[in-house]
This record gives C-alpha cells, sequence and structure tokens, in this order.
C-alpha cells in the first residue's frame, strides 16, 4: 500500500466501523411483547338457557391494528410504539378475550368467534374498536361501537360505550392491564344486553 492510499484506506475503514456500529446499537433495542389478559376463567353454570352466541365479525381502527400500542399525544396526534407489540393478532385476542368473559359472565360455553356459524340459531355481536389505547391524559381508554342481532340479522340491540381505567403506573404493562380491565367491564355490559334481550324474546 502507497503512502497516498493509506488516508484513502483508512478513512474508508472508519466510514465502515462508523456503519457497522450504528446497525449494532439499532438492533440491540429490545422489543416487548404483551398480551391480553381473561378477567374470567371458567364458566358459571347458569340457571337460564341461552342461546347461541356468536362473537364477530370485530373490526379494529386501521391505526391501532399495526401490531404496537399506540399512545395519544393529543387530540389530532398520536405515538406508535415501536418496542411495544402486541403478542399475536390483536383481533384474535380480542375475540378469545371476549368469548372468555362472556362464558364466565353468562355461564354458558355456547359460544363461538365469527365466521363458525354452522348449525348456530341465537345471537350475534358485531363490535367495532374505535379506540384501544393510552390517552393523552395518561389513561387507558377504550371506545367501541356494538350490537346484537338475531340469525336474521335483525338489530336486537346496539351502543357505543367507553372506559377510561387510569393504569397503576406509567409502565406499558400496566396500560395493557387498564386496557383488559376495559374489555372486562365491556363484556359485562354485553352480558347484560345480552339477557336482556333473552329475556324479552322468551
Amino acid at each position: 500500500m502507497t503512502k497516498n492510499n493509506r488516508p484513502i484506506f483508512y478513512s474508508f475503514s472508519l466510514i465502515c466501523l462508523v456503519l457497522f456500529l450504528s446497525g449494532c446499537m439499532r438492533q440491540q433495542l429490545p422489543f416487548f411483547y404483551y398480551t391480553l389478559e381473561s378477567s374470567k376463567q371458567v364458566a358459571v353454570p347458569s340457571a337460564n338457557s341461552l342461546p347461541d352466541i356468536l362473537v364477530g365479525p370485530i373490526v379494529i381502527s386501521s391505526f391501532l391494528d399495526k401490531g404496537q400500542l399506540v399512545k395519544q399525544k393529543s387530540a389530532y396526534a398520536i405515538t406508535i410504539e415501536e418496542q411495544h407489540r402486541w403478542a399475536g393478532n390483536l383481533q384474535e385476542m380480542l375475540t378469545d378475550a371476549l368469548i372468555n368473559n362472556l362464558s364466565y359472565d353468562l355461564g354458558t360455553n355456547n359460544i363461538f368467534s365469527y365466521p363458525h356459524n354452522h348449525g348456530l340459531e341465537g345471537l350475534q355481536l358485531e363490535l367495532t374498536l374505535l379506540h384501544f389505547e393510552k390517552d393523552s391524559n395518561g389513561q387507558a381508554l377504550l371506545h367501541a361501537r356494538w350490537k346484537i342481532s338475531d340469525t336474521n340479522l335483525a338489530i336486537l340491540y346496539s351502543k357505543t360505550s367507553t372506559y377510561i381505567v387510569p393504569p397503576e403506573n406509567s409502565s406499558h404493562s400496566s396500560l395493557v392491564q387498564g386496557l383488559s380491565i376495559g374489555l372486562s367491564n365491556l363484556s359485562e355490559e354485553i352480558g347484560d344486553a345480552i339477557r336482556t334481550v333473552t329475556s324479552t324474546k322468551e
């Protein structure tokens, strides 16, 4: 190597080293994964007979359905938490949690996920999740439109519900816990509506 080429070689080596270290630093950022907690685990037998219940479709606002947790910065801006993600498909986790919660609250195991509707004669719960994030005040926010229909798709009950749950602390785990509590509260409200609809039809 000539003396004239050495500065070029050293400069090139330094650039490669900087790029390599920069890439290593980016790769070392940890990722954290979260699941929704089903507040209820075992169905309690109900004294009242209930029809089959189909849960779904569950529709999620597109800004929530990217795999990451979301925080509101203001009424018009959000932050996508790149390092903090749902451990699986959010739609599937919501459906499973709703089914588990409703099974316990209503005391029935005849609750199925959409589109499994072969031979079902009963009620259908459809839900659109509009907000499921940390709001600008630091609270866990759940905001959803939902309706209960019969097998002929006639709407028997519809409502828009909002739940705001203060997290125990500022951690992402506490945020997910708050969202799970909000979903549990929504499940109880839906369960009450199903009882009302069922008693009216008898």
